[in-house]
């Protein structure tokens, strides 16, 4: 709890790694088991009405455990973290789904979250995906380019204009009536 008190936005450093790459909170769950675990952080961190953005932290630092979190802090999915991020930017920015491994997560986003910018780093979400450095998924990065290819020009007017032009070899009507004959 006193972390918690010193450490609010880094959730009482319960998700901080040590020196072999391991957070807090994987320590925790493997020497305590999931119950006690959730059963101690429950007490720290209600339950009820989280006002605190844990499941995006989850998604980031320890994304095995996220249906422990997520079945406990339902509500905490409604959350922005302290980068405006809602919890679907900070999976993507997380690195931690693939195309491959996690299609569903891609082709449930909707046409409005294929376009949104990243409100933490001002990138489009294929571009989030293309600079994950080595964890780089270019089968999410072009599946998300296929449904929104405007986005390359970072303009929705390119959109528009995409949508609205017409086949040029159908000819066009000039306003003038034909003569019959």
């Amino acid at each position: 709890k006193a972390a918690l008190n010193h450490y609010p936005q880094d959730l009482g450093l319960l998700f901080q790694k040590d020196s072999d790459g391991k957070t807090a909170c994987e320590r925790v769950f493997v020497k305590f088991g999931k119950d006690k675990t959730m059963k101690a952080i429950g007490e720290c961190i209600p339950f009820d009405d989280p006002k605190l953005p844990i499941l995006h932290h989850v998604v980031k630092d320890a994304p095995q455990f996220m249906n422990a979190f997520a079945f406990r802090y339902p509500s905490a999915a409604f959350l922005r973290d302290n980068q405006g991020r809602t919890l679907q930017q900070a999976t993507l920015a997380s690195g931690t789904k693939t195309y491959k491994d996690n299609v569903m997560f891609f082709l449930g986003m909707s046409d409005e979250q294929v376009k949104k910018r990243d409100p933490g780093t001002d990138l489009y979400p294929f571009m989030v995906l293309a600079s994950s450095g080595h964890t780089s998924d270019l089968s999410a990065v072009y599946y998300l380019l296929k449904r929104k290819p405007f986005l390359i020009f970072g303009d929705e007017s390119e959109e528009r204009s995409l949508s609205n032009d017409q086949d040029e070899s159908v000819p066009k009507d000039d306003g003038r009536k034909r003569k019959r004959g």
